[in-house]
């Protein structure tokens, strides 16, 4: 009699916190639903943080960093080069597409409300790194090609605004 008095209160008390539980699944279906969506679209062999920086066997002039998610053939992320640095943005935005199995990519900012695209790339998977190409650049902001190894650290000491050239423009101007 205990055991199934037992039983009974258990039954009860799960009866009570069934309507806690079916709010509970509905209010995390939709994050759930996203995460499955992501991971079921993300491209893992392209995603993530790249960089030449620290390289010694080729012999790269210019260091350079992106970082990149590719999720339904689509680029999103953010690049950085030396080249950049002398402008206000040093890092500003990666778009483009996958096709082919090789990434078509462009850096771009928004100026006065437009995107710009400041240079075009070819970026292929080669072993445990990429290999980026610059196909077109009307200024030379990146290197025409670089090896690119994973590095989740990449873009995390870059600056995002270049607040020296600001200060001494403001001050350039003032004179």
């Amino acid at each position: 009699m205990l055991l199934v008095s037992g039983w009974i209160a258990a039954l009860f008390i799960g009866v009570l916190e069934l309507p806690q539980k079916v709010h509970s699944f509905f209010e995390t279906l939709p994050a759930a639903r996203s995460d499955v969506a992501t991971w079921w679209n993300l491209n893992v062999e392209f995603t993530g943080a790249w960089t030449n920086e620290g390289d010694i066997i080729s012999t790269i002039a210019m260091p350079m960093a992106l970082s990149m998610r590719v999720y339904s053939k689509k680029i999103d992320g953010e690049i950085w080069s030396d080249g950049l640095s002398n402008s206000i943005h040093p890092v500003i935005l990666l778009g483009g597409e996958l096709r082919g199995g090789e990434l078509q990519a462009y850096a771009f900012d928004y100026i006065e409300g437009k995107e710009t695209v400041y240079a075009t790339f070819k970026i292929k998977k080669m072993g445990d790194r990429l290999v980026l190409e610059t196909l077109e650049q009307p200024v030379e902001f990146f290197p025409k090609q670089a090896e690119l190894f994973a590095n989740s650290d990449a873009l995390k000491d870059k600056p995002l605004t270049n607040f020296d050239l600001i200060t001494k423009s403001l001050k350039a101007s003032r004179k």
